[in-house]
């Protein structure tokens, strides 16, 4: 499957009309401009997971600047699953094979619906929830039924790099801005505290989503290094350096987390440290830049900044070492108490003791659909109607119980299997990224609603477990 000439005009055309219609800001035009990229989409599938390639990691910008994109992604992977099921037409039995894992995923999704119908959960809140689970295992859905060339996966891999670094560019320019510059107007004139206010959030709207997404896009941009030669390589180390600034200006600690997670168990799956080595050159430089950009930061305010009506306070670069050094100081033990992660639990077991067997079902305890539709179980346990987990684990826990989380560990199971399978292939690095930040990041992240993460976990499952044939020639 070639990406030939007919599917970049799609694609150019595609990005320009989503590019104009930020600027028009008109949503039903927003809409009018979301179905014409679906249906070249459907037009042109491989062009279309392009698309998703592209959108998906600035889908907060372009929802802010124009509420009528929030059908984009929908409408691309609605029109994707449509033309998959077209092409097996002639064939409607391919479309009802699923790997273990799958039957798992379902098998939770059930048990979360049942207990939310039991516990009265309005079908819209329902139906938010699903979509943050299950929206983009449709994409894997899709990609497992490609035939997806070497060729193909690197123009997916270059337009990764390409998006981390758009992503890291910005997020620099955020910094030394004192998020003044390359953002919305209403985001410029966000209220954080100091802690957060140091910290890059890009135009993924949030430290955590953007470090992650940049950790990935690191990886896979090795992938893509490997198929260049001359001056095209220096340039991909120099994007290599920018996402690594940009992931330290995230002063993200869950992200740090699966790094040194995931650093530990390649080398012991791999037994092969030696392809870190070159990485080192990069870290140094990215923490070269790191300071940097934090001195640029502290220039601009003094020259651009202070003294202006209105104007924001200089950032204490030293919040983001607190950030860090004050992880497990009494205070923040304290808070974590009172409001943070330790009282969530508390909370969370409580709930649990009630509802052991399936739990009291989706959109009640903390996930997406909670910030949209509350929940009917807060006000008898006295959670606060803005209260989001932060955590997987305690989430499944409580939503769909002991069979719910027999579910996602048999889940998880396969995809470790998955993972173990082909830890001696060219996708070993990311399969091992991604299961790791999977355990790892659900400790302290609701990371099964990560949009980009799950996207391209799932394309790159998609790819493992599809069709596609594994190229040696590809790493």
């Amino acid at each position: 499957m070639k990406l030939s000439q007919d599917n970049i005009w799609v694609l150019i055309v595609g990005i320009l009309a989503v590019v104009a219609g930020t600027f028009i800001g008109n949503s039903k035009v927003a809409m009018l401009i979301s179905l014409l990229v679906a249906v070249g989409s459907f037009w042109k599938k491989e062009t279309g997971l392009l698309f998703l390639l592209i959108f998906i990691p600035v889908r907060p910008f372009l929802t802010t600047m124009n509420p009528g994109f929030k059908i984009l992604g929908d409408a691309i992977i609605g029109f994707l699953v449509l033309r998959t099921i077209y092409d097996s037409r002639k064939d409607w039995k391919k479309l009802f094979r699923f790997h273990p894992y799958e039957w798992m995923f379902f098998i939770f999704g059930v048990i979360g619906i049942l207990s939310a119908l039991v516990t009265g959960v309005s079908i819209k809140a329902i139906i938010f929830q699903i979509r943050a689970y299950y929206l983009f295992y449709l994409v894997f859905y899709v990609v497992k039924r490609m035939e997806l060339t070497p060729k193909f996966i690197r123009k997916m891999a270059a337009t990764t790099f390409v998006m981390g670094l758009i992503l890291s560019v910005q997020g620099i320019v955020e910094k030394i801005s004192n998020k003044t510059m390359l953002m919305p107007q209403e985001w410029t004139q966000w209220w954080l505290s100091p802690t957060n206010r140091i910290r890059v959030y890009g135009l993924l709207k949030g430290p955590n989503e953007l470090s992650l997404y940049l950790v990935v896009a690191f990886i896979v941009s090795l992938y893509f290094l490997k198929q260049v030669s001359g001056k095209m390589r220096y340039l991909i180390y120099a994007g290599l350096c920018l996402f690594g600034t940009t992931i330290l200006l995230t002063y993200s600690r869950g992200t740090t987390l699966t790094i040194i997670a995931f650093l530990l168990v390649y080398i012991v799956v791999t037994r092969n440290w030696r392809p870190l080595i070159p990485l080192a050159m990069v870290a140094v430089i990215s923490g070269v830049l790191f300071f940097g950009v934090n001195k640029a930061a502290d220039q601009y305010y003094t020259h651009f900044i202070a003294g202006k009506a209105g104007a924001g306070h200089q950032l204490d670069n030293k919040e983001g070492a607190k950030r860090f050094e004050n992880a497990f100081s009494d205070q923040s033990l304290e808070q974590s108490t009172s409001s943070g992660r330790i009282y969530r639990v508390k909370k969370a077991i409580e709930v649990f003791k009630d509802h052991p067997v399936i739990g009291t079902g989706f959109a009640t305890f903390g996930g997406a659909a909670t910030i949209s539709y509350s929940s009917p179980i807060y006000k008898h346990y006295g959670i606060k109607t803005n209260f989001y987990s932060d955590n997987q684990y305690i989430l499944i826990l409580v939503e769909t119980g002991i069979l719910g989380m027999l579910a996602i560990f048999m889940f998880a199971y396969y995809l470790l299997v998955t993972t173990w399978k082909n830890r001696k292939t060219i996708y070993s690095p990311l399969l091992i990224y991604f299961f790791v930040a999977l355990l790892v990041g659900g400790t302290v992240y609701n990371i099964l609603e990560n949009d980009t993460f799950m996207m391209i976990y799932f394309i790159l499952l998609g790819i493992v477990l599809g069709k596609t044939k594994i190229d040696k020639n590809l790493a």
